[in-house]
């Protein structure tokens, strides 16, 4: 006896092959034979499943048999909805968006679409685990409760640290302060009446939570889309401002509120002075009372050096590093590293290095203080 199912699926399988061989012999040619094998291979496929069917029985169940009213497909509770089977395919699209535009894409794409397929498993699994629901509810959570808490804590800091940052650049800098203290503010007003609420449900809480998260994420995107302020790039020490021949701007903001101390005093390989009477002198750990006026440092290696002034005029201590020609032979500008400007009793940490020897530069190297002449401490690198 032939099922409901099956009686379709054979009615199919018919016509499809009367459609290929009627398509076979009115048309011809090519296009008549890609017909025929594309009807064919639907006749293929109704037969398959007009197969399952027959096997199956349309997966009806005999009246008689004891407790089928129990153990029936249709008996059993239907599953519950799920939302992973669309973050899959969200997931599944993100794939293919990244392999054409960004790599960042492709692989947050391919960690949605695997946490989506583990969760839709898992679940499909778990609402099968026994006839009680709550049962199969604990088994879910013992599974997989240990991977969703951390991940989803460590995405909503996520959130809010992209939030807030992207909300502290785009606002103006002398707002920053006020920021600051009116979202602590709100942070600490909401504690406390969350703490003071003691039977306050937990879904309450997570709902608060979640709105302001939301909240904070949303201006964060708006403040992202409309770009961050300009934010005005700051001097260096170049090789200019440590030879004196930047302008007085540069050289005001970077010397401004510069440090006067230094805390690592280790690895250093001179203690350079400038006394009292302007003169520049070195002194090097072993020979506390000995005054050099040349020093040899290791080639390719950081050289470290302490400056102190003693002077009664702001100075800065500059190495002068060679001028070195360029590929093409063109002469180069001479290279320096300095300290920021001193004020009397101040101290500052010089880390540099020499990368070619003595006799590749066309100027020496030494240790100058800019605006002092006469005073210079000779480089010898080997």
């Amino acid at each position: 006896m032939f099922t409901t199912g099956s009686k379709l699926f054979l009615g199919a399988t018919g016509l499809s092959i009367a459609g290929a061989v009627v398509f076979a012999a009115t048309t011809g040619g090519a296009e008549g034979w890609l017909g025929a094998v594309g009807l064919t291979t639907l006749a293929v496929v109704f037969a398959f499943l007009a197969g399952i069917n027959l096997y199956t029985r349309d997966a009806n169940v005999p009246a008689l048999e004891p407790g089928v009213e129990h153990t029936a497909a249709a008996a059993q509770p239907a599953p519950h909805g799920s939302l992973w089977p669309l973050v899959a395919a969200l997931g599944a699209g993100g794939i293919v968006v990244g392999l054409v535009s960004r790599p960042v894409v492709f692989k947050v794409s391919v960690i949605v679409l695997l946490a989506a397929l583990v969760e839709w498993l898992v679940q499909a699994w778990s609402e099968r685990a026994s006839a009680s629901a709550s049962y199969n509810a604990s088994i879910r959570r013992r599974l997989l409760n240990p991977l969703e808490f951390p991940i989803l804590g460590a995405l909503v800091l996520g959130v809010v640290v992209y939030g807030f940052s992207r909300i502290m650049l785009t606002a103006p800098k002398s707002a920053g302060r006020i920021i600051f203290i009116v979202i602590g503010a709100v942070v600490l007003f909401a504690g406390f009446l969350l703490a003071s609420k003691r039977g306050l449900a937990k879904t309450t809480v997570a709902g608060v939570a979640t709105l302001g998260a939301v909240a904070l994420l949303g201006v964060g995107v708006v403040s992202a889309v409309q770009g961050q302020r300009t934010i005005d790039q700051h001097p260096e020490l170049t090789s200019a401002v440590c030879l004196g021949t930047a302008s007085a701007a540069q050289t005001a903001e970077i010397d401004h509120r510069a440090s006067q101390a230094v805390a690592m005093k280790s690895s250093v390989a001179a203690n350079i002075v400038l006394t009292k009477d302007n003169r520049l002198v070195a002194f090097v750990n072993g020979y506390p009372n000995v005054e050099f006026h040349e020093l040899t440092v290791p080639r390719s290696a950081e050289v470290n050096v302490l400056f102190r002034n003693d002077s009664p005029t702001a100075r800065r201590l500059t190495a002068r590093l060679g001028t070195f020609k360029a590929s093409d032979g063109t002469p180069g500008n001479e290279q320096a590293s300095c300290t920021t400007k001193l004020r009397q009793g101040g101290q500052a940490f010089l880390s540099f290095r020499v990368v070619k020897p003595a006799l590749a530069s066309s100027s020496p190297y030494a240790f100058i203080i800019p605006g002092l002449d006469g005073q210079e401490i000779k480089l010898l690198v080997p």
